[in-house]
C-alpha cells in the first residue's frame, strides 16, 4: 500500500471515528473511538514532522484541535503518543524507500505530505 492511500485510510478512519461518536450507543464506545482516534491522529503527527518536516507550529494546533475533538479520551495524550511511537515502522520504510527507489521516494512524499497538509489544516 502506498503511504499516500495509507493516509487517505487514516483520514477516512478519523471521519467515521468523528461522525460515529454522535451515533455510540454507550459512554465506553464513545471513549473506545476518541482513543482510536487520538492514536491516529498522533500517527499523522509523527509522518508530518519525519516526513514532511511540517511546521511545528501547525502540529500543535492539530494537536490541540485533536485534543478537543477526542475530548472523551481521558488518556489523550498517553494515546497520542502511542499513536506517534506506532509509526516507526512506517518511517522506517520510507527511509528504506528513500535509498532503494529515489524516485518512488519522491513521489510517495510529495503525494503523502500534499494530504497530511491537508488533513493538518482542517
Amino acid at each position: 500500500m502506498k503511504i499516500a492511500e495509507l493516509i487517505t485510510l487514516m483520514t477516512f478512519v478519523l471521519i467515521a471515528v468523528s461522525a460515529t461518536a454522535a451515533h455510540a450507543q454507550s459512554a465506553e464506545q464513545i471513549k473506545q473511538l476518541a482513543i482510536t482516534g487520538a492514536q491516529m491522529a498522533g500517527g499523522t503527527a509523527r509522518m508530518a514532522t519525519d516526513v514532511c518536516q511540517i511546521d511545528q507550529e501547525l502540529i500543535t494546533a492539530y494537536k490541540e484541535r485533536a485534543r478537543k475533538a477526542y475530548a472523551a479520551d481521558d488518556n489523550f495524550e498517553g494515546d497520542w503518543i502511542i499513536g506517534w511511537n506506532d509509526k516507526q515502522h512506517t518511517i522506517d520504510d520510507i527511509i528504506k524507500l528513500q535509498t532503494s527507489n529515489p524516485d518512488e521516494y519522491a513521489l510517495q512524499k510529495s503525494e503523502t505530505c500534499a494530504m497530511i497538509n491537508n488533513e493538518l489544516k482542517l
